[in-house]
């Protein structure tokens, strides 16, 4: 029995020796087969908690008992006594938001580089040495000239700045007059309010209250831009029963004014003639043609062309050594020349000291008339429209009637011109509107264009012109 026992093990021994697999060669001397090879489970497990001793503070052992334990004080029926409910919710601490709390450090373990992200300042920086030596100079009361230089820059930007001029916010509200001698001076509108013993500020809330409170105009508002007046008399001929000679005189100006117009009409006609005149088709195709074909019959006959001669160009040669000294010699004599000549004549000024006064006082007589023409001009312009568009002033025709015209009633008497029209030249002749003219605006519409059914084109045929088929409708 025993002996069976010993072979059924055996065989179990060799059965598990042959269904093992064979460990794979594996090189040791190098590096790369040193974590297959080598178990290092423990290592990493002690280092880990190392680790986390370090972010926790200090390990278990080292720890005080107070931060590890709390002493139970309670008693079973401290704990089961429950406490008065109040109608006031208790608010929760507000602790640092969570934005925030993601930034602090949460390990207590310290950074291995102390002087990490951090910008050294102007005292750190340098060799020390020379920080010492700078340090003793400035001690003994020796500072570099930079350092005054940059000190006095220094005081002047500061006073600078103490002298500049602040900005002006923008104005919001507007609680004054805007053209006012101070901002405050209003005028008033009521009389009898004007008239009565109070202040400034209360007649101008009792006219603000009225509603009769009149601010100041701006200076310019009363200046007048013509010496026109607003009403111009007639001019005596056009009454309905003039005398002779008033009637003559208007119709003079009439036909001075008509003959003036034809005289520029026959002017622009003779200039603009040739241009206008009307040229036969037949001629303008000749004309045409014969453009064309310029310079074309050129080829049949051999041009002569004869050389033209090339002037000879002699190389330039560079001037000696003698040459440049005499031309620097010439330079500076002339030099002096102008010189001399000036000297001269700032000695002869003193001899004509009477002719230059005479020059200075016809300067002056000059400029005196000149400011005299100048303003006689600007008071001319008063009785002349402005230029204050794109289009000219133009004056209207004369209101004139003829002798047959002329019956002496006013029942009988045919009209001339509009009353309307008058104050509108008027008001452009007394620069109040700028001169205009009228547009007309004129629509044209295309024409629509169909085919119609009865002259369409069949779908096996071909018509050579479609065109005629297509009939406009208005």
């Amino acid at each position: 029995m025993a002996t069976s026992t010993l072979g059924a093990a055996w065989l179990v021994d060799e059965s598990d020796k042959l269904n093992k697999k064979k460990p794979k060669r594996i090189v040791k001397h190098k590096k790369k087969a040193w974590r297959v090879t080598s178990n290092v489970e423990d290592v990493e497990r002690f280092l880990e908690s190392k680790r986390l001793d370090e972010r926790l503070g200090a390990p278990l052992e080292e720890r005080p008992s107070d931060s590890l334990f709390v002493v139970d004080t309670k008693t079973e029926a401290d704990k089961t006594v429950k406490s008065e409910p109040t109608k006031k919710r208790k608010i929760k601490e507000i602790g640092p938001l969570r934005c925030y709390a993601i930034l602090t450090p949460n390990s207590a373990v310290t950074d291995p580089l102390k002087k990490r992200n951090r910008v050294r300042r102007p005292e750190e920086r340098g060799d020390p040495l020379l920080r010492k030596i700078m340090e003793e100079r400035r001690a003994n009361g020796k500072i570099p000239t930079r350092f005054l230089q940059s000190m006095k820059h220094h005081q002047e930007n500061v006073e600078a700045l103490a002298k500049k001029k602040k900005p002006e916010r923008l104005r919001t509200t507007f609680d004054f007059d805007l053209w006012g001698d101070a901002g405050n001076s209003l005028m008033i509108g009521d009389k009898k309010v004007s008239a009565l013993d109070l202040s400034d500020e209360l007649k101008t809330y009792t006219m603000e209250k009225m509603g009769k409170r009149i601010y100041s105009r701006p200076p310019t508002m009363f200046k007048k831009t013509t010496g026109l007046k607003p009403v111009e008399y007639p001019h005596p001929g056009t009454s309905y029963n003039p005398t002779y000679q008033d009637h003559q005189a208007l119709l003079k100006e009439a036909y001075n004014l008509e003959t003036k117009e034809m005289k520029e009409e026959v002017r622009t006609r003779r200039r603009l003639g040739p241009m206008l005149k009307k040229i036969p088709v037949q001629r303008k195709e000749e004309d045409w043609w014969s453009e064309m074909t310029q310079g074309l019959g050129d080829d049949e006959e051999p041009a002569k062309e004869e050389e033209e001669e090339v002037p000879c160009v002699r190389p330039t040669k560079p001037k000696t050594r003698k040459q440049k000294i005499r031309a620097k010699a010439l330079k500076w004599q002339d030099m002096r020349r102008k010189k001399l000549k000036e000297a001269k004549k700032r000695l002869l000024e003193f001899d004509r000291l009477r002719s230059i006064r005479r020059e200075i006082r016809k300067s002056e007589e000059l400029t005196a008339k000149r400011i005299e023409i100048r303003k006689k001009e600007k008071e001319a312009k008063m009785f002349k429209p402005a230029m204050l568009g794109r289009h000219k002033y133009v004056p209207p025709p004369i209101e004139v009637n003829l002798s047959e015209e002329i019956t002496g009633t006013l029942r009988g008497l045919k009209t001339e011109g509009h009353v309307l029209i008058d104050r509108y030249k008027s008001m452009q002749r007394r620069n109040i509107i700028e001169p205009r003219i009228r547009q007309t605006v004129v629509f044209k519409y295309k024409h629509k264009v169909f085919t119609k059914r009865s002259h369409s084109e069949p779908k096996g045929l071909k018509v050579g012109n479609r065109d005629k088929d297509k009939t406009p409708v208005q």
